[in-house]
C-alpha cells in the first residue's frame, strides 16, 4: 500500500513497555489515532504470516480486514478514541491467505498529560475455538435429527412399544399401538402400577421387577392379560406376544425397560373358535353352498362335500386319498404348497386365489380359505379348505382391483398435488370455506400445508382470496369442471388447477388436481425481462457497430484524400505541412477511439490497473482542460474554470482522472450549440473532492438520465448535435470514477436547458503532504545525439517500414525484419544497439525472439523494446521476464520513441 514514510511518527517506547509489547503471545498492533499501523509485535507478524513488515507499516489497519468486517473495525477504533474499549470478533485471513478468526480489543494509549496519543489493538487467534463451535453445532443438529428419526420410528412401529424409567417403571414413551391396547389412557409420567392397576396379580409387575433387577430379557408368547380397555367397562382378556428388555446408560447401569410385542388376541380367539366349532363344522359342510375339503398331515384328501365333487367333476371315491397336487393346476401348485407348509409350521390360516384342475383337464378359478386343524395342544392335524368357484366373479374382481391399484398408484406417485375437498356454504348458500378430506403425498410439497386432513382452508390460510371459494363453490353447485391458473396471494404461490365435482348433484365434494407453478411463472417473467434486455442489447450493439463504422470512416476519408493529395502536390512545403497536420489529427482521432474501446474492454475484463500516486487535483484538471481546449475553442464556447486556493490531494491514477474530466468537457462541447458556456469547478465537501461540469447545451430528457452512463448509450434526439463518438465516453467515466472509490451523477432541467455532471472522489488522508513534496522536472538535453543502430521487427510490413523511415529521418541507422528467425539472422550481422520487436509474429514470437537474442554472443547488451498492442501491467511483467528492457503500446507515439532513443543514446 502506498505511504509516505516521512509522515510516520517515531515510536518512543520505554524498555519495559517494549518487552511487554514483544513478549505478548497475541497479535499486538500500535495504531495512530487515524488507524495507521505504526508497529506490530513479532508474534503478531508471525500470526499474520507477514514476511516483510515494511510493506504493511503505515497502512490503514482496516484495510487488513475483509469489507464485511471493516464496519466493526471502525466502530472499535471509534470507541477506543473516545476513551472506551472497543471489542469485536471477526474473520480476517493472514497475508498468505490462511483463514483466521480473531477476538480483538482496541484501547487508547495515553501520553503523560492524559491525551490519547495512540491506539493499541490486541488480536487473539480464536480460529480453533470458532471451528470447534461450528463443529459442535453441526454435531448437535445431526444428533437432534437422529433423535427425531428414532422418535418417528418408535411412534409408527406396527408393534406396541413403551419405555419405562427407573425401578418404579414410570412410563416415559408410549406409541399408538400401546395406547390402543390399554384403552388410550394418559400414561406418560405415571408408574406402571398406578397407570395399569388391573394387571396387578397377573405376574407382569413381578416380571418387570425381575428384568430391571437382573438385566436378563424376558420373552412370552400368547400370554393372557386382563385389561380394562374402556373406563368403567369390565376387564377384557387379550393375548399378547411380549418382550421385556433392560435399557442401560453409558456406564452400563440399568436405567429403564423397553416393553414391546404384538397383540395376538384375534388370532388366538379364532383358533379357539375353530377348535370349538369342529363338530358343528362336520355337520353343516355336507349341505354348504361352497366346496369343502379336508386333508391330513400328509396332504391327502380325507373328506369332501358334494359341492366340491361337482366343481371338479369327480366322485367322492375318486377324490378321497388324492393329494393337493392332483387337484391343483401347475401354475398354482408352488404357492399353494408354500402356504400349506407355512400353515403346518404354525402359521395362520390363509386365503388363496388359485386354479383347480378339473377331471376334464379344464381349469377352474377359485378362492380357497384354508385353516389348520389342530389338537388341544395346538399340534397340526391337517387342514380344511372352503373353496368358492370364482369363474364368473374373478374377472370382475380382478378388473376392479386393477382399477383401484392403478388409481392408488397414480394417486401416490403423480408429481402433481391431488386432494378432495368438501365445500362448506353459509346460511345464504354462498361458499364460505372448504375442508380437506384426502390428499396425496405431493400435496404438502405443492402447497406448503402440513397436516391438512380434516382441517378447513380458513384454519390453514385465514386470508385466502375470495376467488378460490367462489370458483370451487361454482364447480360443486354446477358440476362443471374448470381449468385455470391463478395466484394465491396469501400463500405466496401460483397454481395451475383442474377442479371437478365428485358424485351427483347433491354432492359437495370437489376433486382438485394442481401444480405449484410459482417457479415457472417467475421464470417466464425473468425470460420476458431477459428477452427485452437482449433485444435492447442487440439494438444497442447494432447501433454501436453502425456508429463505429461511421466513426472509423470519418478519419479514414480525409487520410485517404490526403494520401492522394501527397501524390499530386509535388514539392509544395506549405501544402504538405497542412495535409500532414490534418492526417495527424485524424490518426489521433482514430487512436483516441481505439484507446477508449481498449479501456472499456480492460475494465470489463478486470485487467485495467490504476497507477495511483498522490497528486493535487487542480493540476489534474489543468491537464484535462489543456487536452479539451482545441474542441472547446473550435466550437467558440466560453469556458469558466473555478478552482480553490488550497490544494486538494487525492491518491489516484493521474492519467485516468484527467481522462474522466476531459471526457466530460468533450461531451459538454459536443452537445452545446456553438458559442455556448461551459463551467468547470472544483471544491471540497465532507472529505470528498467534487468536480462539476455544467454546460448550456441541449440538456438531457428526464427519461434518459438513468441510462446516460450505459455502454453505447447516446441520447437519440440530440444526435444531430453530436460531433462523433461511440457512446462509451460516459460509461468509461463512470467505471473509472468507481474504480477510484468515487461516484458520478448527471442532472438536467430538461431538453434545451443544459446539463450538469458531478464527480465525487475521496480526498487523500494527511495534511500538507502535497505541499511538502518536491516537484522535480528535468529538461531534455538539447545537444545533438549520435545516431544508433536500430533493428525493427514486425510482421506488419507497412508498420515496420514506416517506423524504420521515421528513425532514419531522425539520424539513426536501421535494418528491418518481418519474423523472429529473420530478425536473429539480421541481428548477428548488424549487431544493433536497439531492437524494436513486435510480440505477435509467426514462427518465433517476440518473447521467444528476445530470449534467443539474449543468448546470442554480441547481442547481450542490445536494448530490447517490446512494441505490442497489449499494455496491462501483467503484459509488461511478461515482456520483462522475457528479457525486454522497455515496453511500448501500439500505436506508439513518435515522441515516446524519440525520448526512449534519446535516453539510450545518452546512456
Amino acid at each position: 500500500m502506498p505511504q509516505d514514510h516521512d509522515t510516520v511518527p517515531i515510536i518512543d517506547t520505554n524498555p519495559l513497555g517494549l518487552q511487554l509489547f514483544e513478549s505478548s503471545p497475541d497479535c499486538l498492533k500500535l495504531l495512530s489515532n487515524e488507524g495507521h499501523v505504526l508497529a506490530m509485535n513479532k508474534n503478531g507478524i508471525c500470526s499474520l504470516e507477514i514476511d516483510d513488515f515494511s510493506h504493511f507499516s503505515g497502512a490503514l489497519w482496516r484495510s487488513f480486514w475483509p469489507a464485511e468486517s471493516q464496519g466493526m473495525v471502525d466502530a472499535a477504533m471509534a470507541t477506543a478514541s473516545r476513551g472506551g474499549t472497543g471489542q469485536f470478533k471477526a474473520f480476517c485471513p493472514t497475508a498468505k491467505g490462511a483463514p483466521r478468526w480473531w477476538e480483538v480489543v482496541v484501547t487508547a494509549v495515553r501520553a503523560d498529560d492524559g491525551r490519547i496519543q495512540n491506539l493499541l489493538a490486541v488480536s487473539r487467534n480464536v480460529t480453533a475455538a470458532h471451528e470447534a463451535d461450528v463443529q459442535r453445532d453441526r454435531l448437535l443438529k445431526e444428533l437432534q435429527a437422529a433423535n427425531a428419526r428414532m422418535a418417528d420410528i418408535f411412534r409408527q412401529a406396527p408393534a406396541f412399544m413403551c419405555v419405562l424409567n427407573g425401578p418404579e417403571h414410570v412410563f416415559e414413551l408410549v406409541n399408538e399401538r400401546y395406547l390402543q391396547l390399554v384403552g388410550n389412557r394418559d400414561l406418560v409420567g405415571q408408574p406402571v402400577r398406578q397407570a395399569l392397576p388391573e394387571i396387578g396379580g397377573q405376574g407382569f409387575f413381578e416380571l418387570l421387577d425381575g428384568v430391571y433387577r437382573t438385566g436378563a430379557p424376558f420373552t412370552g408368547t400368547d400370554m393372557p392379560v386382563m385389561l380394562q380397555r374402556h373406563p368403567g367397562a369390565p376387564l377384557e382378556q387379550r393375548f399378547v406376544d411380549l418382550v421385556y428388555m433392560a435399557l442401560r446408560d453409558a456406564d452400563g447401569k440399568i436405567t429403564g425397560l423397553l416393553a414391546h410385542g404384538v397383540d395376538q388376541t384375534e388370532r388366538k380367539l379364532a383358533e379357539n373358535r375353530l377348535f370349538d366349532s369342529r363338530e358343528r363344522f362336520a355337520k353343516i359342510v355336507g349341505q354348504a353352498a361352497t366346496g369343502v375339503v379336508e386333508m391330513d398331515t400328509q396332504g391327502r384328501i380325507t373328506f369332501v362335500n358334494q359341492k366340491y365333487c361337482d366343481m371338479l367333476g369327480h366322485t367322492e371315491a375318486e377324490l378321497i386319498g388324492a393329494s393337493v397336487a392332483d387337484v391343483t393346476a401347475s401354475d398354482s401348485l408352488r404357492p399353494t404348497l408354500a402356504r400349506i407348509a407355512s400353515l403346518e409350521a404354525g402359521g395362520p390360516g390363509f386365503v388363496i386365489d388359485k386354479h383347480y384342475l378339473r377331471k376334464d383337464g379344464s381349469l377352474m378359478p377359485a378362492t380357497s380359505s384354508v385353516n389348520a386343524l389342530r389338537g388341544a395342544g395346538g399340534e397340526f392335524q391337517g387342514l380344511v379348505a372352503i373353496v368358492l368357484d370364482t369363474t364368473e366373479t374373478q374377472q370382475a374382481a380382478q378388473a376392479l382391483r386393477a382399477s383401484e391399484d392403478r388409481y392408488r398408484t397414480l394417486f401416490e406417485s403423480m408429481d402433481q398435488g391431488f386432494s378432495i375437498i368438501e365445500m362448506l356454504f353459509d346460511e345464504d348458500g354462498r361458499p364460505a370455506d372448504y375442508r380437506f378430506l384426502e390428499m396425496n403425498a405431493m400435496f404438502e410439497r405443492h402447497t406448503g400445508l402440513a397436516g391438512a386432513t380434516g382441517k378447513t382452508i380458513r384454519e390453514l390460510v385465514p386470508d385466502l382470496d375470495r376467488f378460490w371459494f367462489d370458483t370451487y363453490g361454482q364447480v360443486a353447485l354446477t358440476g362443471k369442471a374448470v381449468r385455470f391458473e391463478n395466484e394465491a396471494t396469501a400463500m405466496g404461490r401460483w397454481f395451475d388447477v383442474y377442479a371437478t365435482r365428485l358424485g351427483g348433484a347433491d354432492s359437495r365434494k370437489v376433486a382438485l388436481l394442481f401444480s405449484d407453478i410459482t417457479a415457472r411463472r417467475l421464470a417466464e417473467e425473468q425470460l420476458r425481462q431477459l428477452a427485452a434486455d437482449l433485444s435492447d442489447a442487440d439494438r444497442r450493439k447494432t447501433e454501436f457497430l453502425a456508429t463505429l463504422a461511421h466513426e472509423l470512416r470519418n478519419p479514414l476519408a480525409p487520410i485517404r484524400s490526403g494520401l492522394g493529395f501527397l501524390r499530386l502536390a509535388g514539392d509544395n512545403p506549405a501544402a504538405l505541412l497542412k495535409v500532414r497536420e490534418m492526417m495527424e489529427r485524424q490518426v489521433g482521432h482514430m487512436v483516441h477511439l481505439i484507446d477508449d474501446l481498449l479501456d472499456v474492454a480492460r475494465i470489463s475484463g478486470g485487467k485495467l490497473e490504476l497507477k495511483r500516486e498522490r497528486t493535487d487535483l487542480k493540476r489534474v484538471l489543468s491537464s484535462a482542460v489543456e487536452t479539451s481546449m482545441p474542441l472547446i475553442e473550435a466550437a467558440r464556447h466560453r469556458l469558466q474554470v473555478t478552482l480553490p486556493d488550497t490544494c486538494l490531494g487525492i491518491d489516484a491514477d493521474v492519467t485516468r482522472i484527467a481522462q474522466v474530466v476531459s471526457n466530460l468537457l468533450n461531451n459538454a462541447a459536443k452537445y452545446t450549440p456553438a458559442g455556448g458556456r461551459i463551467d468547470l469547478s472544483l471544491h471540497e465537501d465532507a472529505g470528498m473532492a467534487v468536480i462539476t461540469v455544467t454546460d448550456s447545451g441541449v440538456g438531457i430528457p428526464a427519461d434518459s438520465l438513468v441510462s446516460v452512463f450505459d455502454m453505447f448509450k447516446q441520447v437519440d434526439r440530440h444526435m444531430e448535435r453530436a460531433q462523433g463518438g461511440l457512446g462509451i465516453g460516459l460509461s468509461l467515466v463512470r467505471r473509472l470514477v468507481e474504480m477510484h472509490g468515487g461516484a458520478v451523477s448527471a442532472s438536467s432541467a430538461g431538453a434545451g436547458r443544459g446539463s450538469t455532471f458531478e464527480v465525487r472522489l475521496p480526498l487523500a488522508l494527511g495534511d500538507g503532504a502535497l505541499e511538502r513534496r518536491a516537484t522535480q522536472r528535468s529538461s531534455a538535453d538539447a545537444s545533438p545525439l549520435a545516431g544508433l543502430r536500430v533493428l525493427v521487427v514486425d510482421d506488419n510490413v507497412d508498420a515496420a517500414l514506416t517506423l524504420s523511415m521515421i528513425l532514419e529521418a531522425s539520424g539513426h541507422t536501421t535494418r528491418v525484419a518481418h519474423d523472429g528467425l529473420a530478425a536473429l539472422a539480421v541481428a548477428k550481422q548488424f549487431l544493433p544497439q536497439v531492437a524494436f520487436l513486435d510480440i505477435g509474429m509467426p514462427g518465433l514470437n517476440g518473447y521467444e525472439t528476445a530470449s534467443a537474442m539474449r543468448r546470442t554472443e554480441g547481442l547481450e547488451n542490445t536494448a530490447l523494446v517490446a512494441l505490442t498492442g497489449w499494455g496491462t501491467e501483467s503484459d509488461r511483467m511478461r515482456s520483462s521476464n522475457a528479457g525486454f528492457d522497455h515496453h511500448l503500446t501500439k500505436p506508439a507515439q513518435l515522441k515516446a520513441v524519440q525520448d526512449l532513443l534519446a535516453g539510450l543514446a545518452r546512456a
